[in-house]
């Protein structure tokens, strides 16, 4: 779809929202105006703020990011929300991809927290505290992990929705999202939060302490978290049958109640235990018994301060440490086991005459629950000191270093599939396995569950950075300004503990250093001719990584303001993402698979019906190199003269995402010219043997057959991402008889988004892959005396995506997912026991929507929230 068509179902759909929007009746929670921060901020009296405001996207005080889209989330909006960590405070806005969702970390909960922006992937949006760079503490993953502040702490969030490594290096290719937290703060303020949903509840306890005085000041916060799990079998609106909506049937066959098929009707006749009647079968829900929400606990503690030593030299610094522990459900692995007539447990159905039979079960009898629990555990370090220098001619230099650690203990139990199968081959009662009941002794089951991944890993960022900005002389539009900029990063991973008997030791470091510099340029500002108010940024940035090599990439922004009530907007640069280093230092695995496995899981179609034995290569891969991003935007503010409360703003971005690292499917190794290099036909025993001394043998044979195919599927730099797409917002407050009305609606349309796993593959369009096209936040509030009322609601459009069928594949387009969200909140008499408190009322999802129906997987369309109608109590008091 071309983009002039894309615009015209845009305008189309937009009637929808509207309608949407009108009929909930809703408004502000978020502001795109690019002056947010800076108003936000230029509240305090110049002598309390010291004017060092550097604004997210511009590494000049007092500079917005020219020519960028920022998104602001302030104090007031925080608040109101009343979510109970950062993570949660980011499913409110509609340009993230965790937007009307629930926070939880991806990858089964071994991942990161960072959510992604506009369906691109969550590595490619780099989060910040107060400007600074974040450890990576996720097991699974390398790149830096969203913080967890107190959320009374949080001043307000910056999200730069932009590719900005010209100023903060990798990771900055879809935008930034910089936590910016409270200063000069006196006295004390506690908040607790409950509330409760269907099978779930949730408690948080925030306080904050802090004293100012001439010259300096200091702050305390802490926060402590907790929320009940959710499973899949919590909620009714799972659907795993779907041949009524022409699908297929994916329950599990694989059931506490095993399934029985015997050797002379294999695949032909299944037999239900317990009867074992011919014809019949057990089915079951193995994701009933899995986590949708873990069980969490979260412990934050933030504190910061700084003092003037001088008229002339201030010493700040920051520290916050979170210990974070889930429990997570999983579903045991299904198993399924031949079992001879020797095993004393051997049941063969009636009249079969069996004497070897396939029996499909769910481990339950051996593990003594429907479930594996896993845990994960995150002691988290995110700290920044330094010295401030006023020099001559209002510039200032900023030295100033950073320590990061995050310590991750993570335990996955699994089932040791030797011991298992030497146990279905047991022909006693003390070495046999008994898959249809509970008598398999002791010591086999102990042998069997003799397996589990135990991981510790240990991941540290020192940063040491110097700054000099300031102005560097007046134009005719004003002050031209600079920075320029030097740090030198060093960032270990390190990794101890086994995956089953096996160890995986890992120790990886690499070294960073940069060089970046911004050029502020105000050209003209006569208030009078069509060229008034027109200013320019140029920003660049050198990276030099000590395991691939440098990259440099620069930008330019543009802003200019023809008319008192417009401001035209636009900017054009180059971003990066480096290699997380577990993606270049990773284990690499040798997998096996036989002729007949290698037709069907890869097939090698030049060699028609004679396949051959293949072993394939997964892993990290040292030779990756940084993914790449030409990113461009423009868009438009307008404030018209005569209705000076109304903001509008929309902002048309377009991402080129190359060298994306990922793994190329078996289906297009083999006919994809980009794939050459590493599908080995008939491998030399020296391409074989090099090929498998990097790698660890999970399945191979030994001694190992002829090898026909030899495929290195480690990741490489192959993917390829082409996104456009429109942000919008608009925004409007009036005064009544009454008090203040507030109304906003703020959103993201994806025009465009094509992907290709090469660039010689065919293009995918994944708005028709499960990446939905639009969503939206729209708010309506009042205010009257010590009463607020604020209603919201959110819109995901409705995702396309693919289907099985008992005759392929077919497509089907999923119902939009709406909900609507309630906070009223009243401040009490402000004398005696009462005297700074407040009660918050907060119901989400008010009408209890059930995501939308979709006929695959659990019958859920998209990503949504499993909680479903939630109400808490929040009470506030400072003193």
């Amino acid at each position: 779809m071309n983009t002039l068509k894309s615009l015209k179902k845009f305008a189309l759909s937009g009637s929808s929202i509207l309608a949407c929007v009108q009929f909930a009746g809703i408004a502000m929670a978020q502001s795109t105006d690019v002056d947010t921060a800076v108003s936000a901020a230029e509240d305090q009296p110049a002598e309390e703020r010291g004017d060092t405001i550097v604004v997210t996207g511009s590494s000049i005080r007092g500079v917005p990011p020219t020519g960028s889209n920022l998104i602001s989330v302030d104090r007031n909006s925080i608040e109101t929300i009343s979510a109970a960590t950062t993570a949660d405070l980011l499913t409110t806005v509609p340009q993230l991809n965790s937007f009307n969702s629930v926070a939880t970390a991806s990858l089964d909960g071994f991942g990161s927290f960072a959510p992604g922006m506009r369906g691109l992937p969550a590595s490619a949006t780099l989060p910040l505290m107060n400007g600074h760079r974040l450890v990576a503490a996720a097991a699974n993953e390398t790149n830096p992990d969203y913080p967890f502040i107190p959320s009374i702490a949080i001043e307000r969030v910056e999200i730069v929705a932009d590719g900005a490594s010209s100023i903060y290096g990798s990771d900055a290719v879809a935008g930034v999202v910089n936590f910016i937290t409270r200063k000069n703060f006196s006295g004390a303020e506690v908040s607790v939060n409950y509330g409760v949903a269907d099978e779930y509840q949730a408690f948080t306890f925030n306080g904050i302490i802090g004293r100012e005085w001439d010259g300096g000041s200091v702050l305390a916060a802490y926060q402590y978290a907790e929320n009940s799990n959710i499973t899949g079998g919590d909620r009714d609106y799972r659907i795993l049958d779907f041949t009524p909506f022409g699908g297929i049937d994916t329950r599990g066959t694989s059931c506490p109640s095993p399934n029985v098929l015997v050797d002379s009707t294999f695949y032909a006749v299944n037999y239900a235990a317990p009867d074992l009647v011919p014809g019949t079968t057990n089915y079951c829900d193995n994701g009933a018994v899995a986590d949708l929400v873990p069980d969490s606990r979260i412990h934050s503690l933030f504190a910061s301060g700084h003092q003037d030593l001088s008229e002339n030299v201030t010493v700040w610094g920051e520290i916050l440490f979170s210990n974070m522990r889930d429990e997570i459900r999983a579903a045991p692995p299904v198993q399924a086991q031949f079992i001879t007539s020797a095993n004393p447990f051997f049941q063969a159905p009636p009249g079969s005459g069996a004497t070897v039979e396939y029996v499909q079960f769910r481990p339950d009898n051996l593990i003594g629950d429907d479930h594996f629990l896993n845990t994960d555990e995150r002691r988290v370090g995110n700290s920044s000191f330094g010295v401030d220098f006023s020099l001559p001619h209002d510039l200032n230099l900023s030295v100033y270093g950073t320590y990061n650690w995050a310590e991750n203990d993570a335990f996955i139990p699994s089932i040791n599939t030797a011991a298992l199968s030497a146990a279905a081959a047991g022909t006693t009662t003390d070495t046999a396995l008994d898959p249809f009941g509970t008598m398999t002794a002791p010591a086999v089951v102990a042998a069997i569950l003799d397996s589990s991944t135990t991981v510790n890993i240990d991941q540290v960022t020192k940063l040491a950075a110097v700054k000099l900005d300031g102005p560097l002389g007046e134009l005719p539009g004003g002050e031209m300004k600079f920075a320029i900029g030097a740090e030198a990063r060093r960032e270990t991973f390190e990794q101890s503990g086994f995956v089953g008997a096996t160890p995986v030791p890992e120790d990886l470091e690499r070294d960073i250093t940069s060089l970046y510099g911004e050029l502020f340029i105000p050209i003209t500002d006569d208030g009078e001719s069509v060229f008034r108010n027109l200013s320019v940024s140029l920003s660049g940035r050198y990276d030099d990584y000590s395991d691939f090599g440098s990259t440099t990439n620069p930008k330019i922004g543009v802003n200019w303001t023809p008319t008192d009530s417009l401001n035209l907007r636009g900017s054009y640069g180059t971003s990066f993402r480096a290699p997380g280093m577990r993606q270049v230092g990773a284990t690499v695995g040798a997998y096996y698979l036989d002729a007949a496995n290698s037709a069907v899981f890869a097939n090698d179609p030049t060699r028609g019906l004679a396949q051959v034995n293949t072993v394939y290569l997964l892993g990290g891969n040292s030779d990756l190199q940084p993914e790449e991003a030409t990113t461009y935007s423009f868009g438009a503010d307008f404030t018209p003269s005569f209705l000076p409360d109304l903001n509008a703003s929309v902002t048309y971005y377009n991402i080129e995402y190359t060298e994306v690292i990922g793994t190329p499917s078996a289906a297009i190794v083999f006919t994809d010219p980009t794939f050459a290099s590493i599908v080995y036909r008939d491998p030399t025993p020296t391409e074989l043997s090099d090929l498998l001394s990097i790698a660890v043998p999970v399945n191979l044979p030994s001694p190992l057959p002829a090898i026909g195919n030899l495929l290195d599927l480690r990741l490489n730099n192959f993917g390829i991402r082409e996104t456009d797409g429109l942000d919008f917002n608009v925004n409007y407050r009036w005064t009544t008889d009454f008090g203040s009305v507030f109304a906003d609606v703020t959103g993201n349309y994806i025009l465009n988004y094509d992907s290709q796993q090469s660039p010689a593959a065919p293009v995918a369009d994944s708005l028709k892959l499960g990446i939905p096209r639009s969503t939206a936040r729209a708010t309506l509030g009042a205010v009257s005396g010590p009463v607020s009322v604020f209603g919201f609601v959110n819109y995901r459009e409705g995702i396309t995506n693919n289907f099985s069928t008992p005759t392929g594949v077919s497509s089907y387009d999923a119902n939009s997912y709406t909900t609507a969200d309630l906070r009223v909140s009243w401040r009490l008499p402000d004398s005696g026991a009462t005297q700074g408190a407040s009660l918050l009322l907060q119901v989400d999802n008010i009408f209890d929507q059930d995501p939308p129906f979709f006929p695959a997987t659990d019958g859920i369309g998209g990503q949504y929230n499993p909680i479903g109608r939630y109400i808490a109590l929040n009470i506030r008091k400072s003193f």
